[in-house]
């Protein structure tokens, strides 16, 4: 039960308005509205004294009423391919960290690599008004694209280079990336190298080709080297122990796995040890992308670093420009430098020779 002296309370209270923050501070309402928005063409005297009085009134400003002022709801979404994988909610922290340094909201989905559901969740975020996008997809549809560029609706892709006109991104050098790996293997002595990969995910083009392209430029045939579709269902998952098992008993004895994320590379490691074999002893196994986990586990996992909250800060900051300047067409286009970490996943078995 509320006592009479609650309901006093609640009765006697009444919500601060910006008018009446304006009044007691002694300026006009578009000055107090400047420093809810950042603090822009305000001097530090009147900002503080602004600022004081809000928190003591407590006032709260009206995102609704913000919005339909502004026409924008300082919200951006951000679509996630995979939440499960550790590499995905780092770039998720950098998003974070970078919008509450500029005060924006952060609507999150997971699309969980269905290529369907991602469209469904860019329309959703769209219609709930969100100033921006920021899309870590695997497999957009070049439809879902140009829907986004007709309405000009400011978007960043992370993580997936993609050279059409328009489009903005901030991505790790994946070719460089996959040819550091590739020479890192071949240096061991490996020429029987499997690419445990989607062949058609966006996010693993660049790192395909740098694997061909490096096998090619060493004369090593690269047939028969890649996840048959079999493995692949509509949504780009693999069956991990049945394409191990297909390594394993091949004729042509695979010595080096070369998967496209560290998420698949400790899954094959696992599958490979519940197979009665071991890693590196028996297959060499490098992964990508350096998420914390693969330093943790039974067997160092060599692998690739990328900036993983490097991508998602930078991207974010990238898009808030847009935002922030919409009269500037410049495509924003980042790649950042990727680096080889080396554990013990990898095992040396000849002399290298070009």
């Amino acid at each position: 039960m509320v006592s009479m002296l609650e309901k006093s309370k609640k009765s006697n209270f009444k919500k601060a308005t910006i008018s009446e923050i304006a009044k007691l501070a002694g300026v006009s309402r578009t000055t107090v509205s400047r420093v809810l928005s950042g603090g822009y063409f305000v001097s530090k005297n009147t900002k503080d004294r602004i600022l004081k009085i809000i928190k003591e009134k407590e006032y709260k400003p009206s995102i609704m009423a913000q919005s339909l002022r502004t026409n924008r709801t300082r919200t951006i979404g951000l679509v996630l391919a995979d939440i499960e994988n550790p590499f995905y909610s780092r770039v998720a922290k950098g998003v974070i960290d970078a919008a509450e340094t500029k005060k924006y909201n952060v609507i999150l989905c997971n699309s969980n690599n269905d290529i369907e559901l991602e469209e469904r969740d860019i329309k959703t975020l769209m219609g709930r008004g969100v100033d921006g996008l920021l899309l870590t997809t695997v497999a957009l549809k070049m439809k879902t694209i140009e829907y986004l560029l007709d309405r000009g609706f400011p978007f960043i892709l992370i993580d997936c280079k993609l050279d059409t006109p328009g489009v903005n991104y901030v991505v790790n050098d994946d070719y460089f990336g996959a040819k550091l790996a590739t020479e890192y293997l071949i240096e061991l002595g490996h020429k029987k190298i499997f690419f445990l990969g989607d062949r058609k995910l966006l996010s693993l083009r660049e790192r395909l080709r740098g694997f061909k392209d490096t096998l090619v430029d060493h004369k090593i045939e690269s047939s028969n080297t890649f996840v048959p579709q079999k493995f692949i269902n509509m949504y780009g998952i693999y069956d991990i122990d049945k394409i191990i098992e297909y390594i394993i008993n091949r004729e042509e004895k695979i010595t080096a796995v070369f998967a496209g994320n560290d998420y698949l590379a400790i899954k094959s490691i696992k599958v490979i040890n519940d197979n009665g074999l071991k890693v590196p002893e028996d297959i060499s196994v490098i992964g990508y992308d350096n998420i914390e986990i693969s330093s943790m586990v039974k067997v160092p996992l060599t692998t690739i670093r990328q900036p993983k909250y490097l991508l998602g800060k930078l991207a974010a900051e990238q898009l808030f420009e847009i935002l922030e300047n919409r009269s500037n067409k410049e495509i924003k286009r980042i790649i950042l430098r990727p680096e080889l970490v080396i554990r013990q996943s990898c095992k040396r078995i000849g002399n290298y020779k070009s």
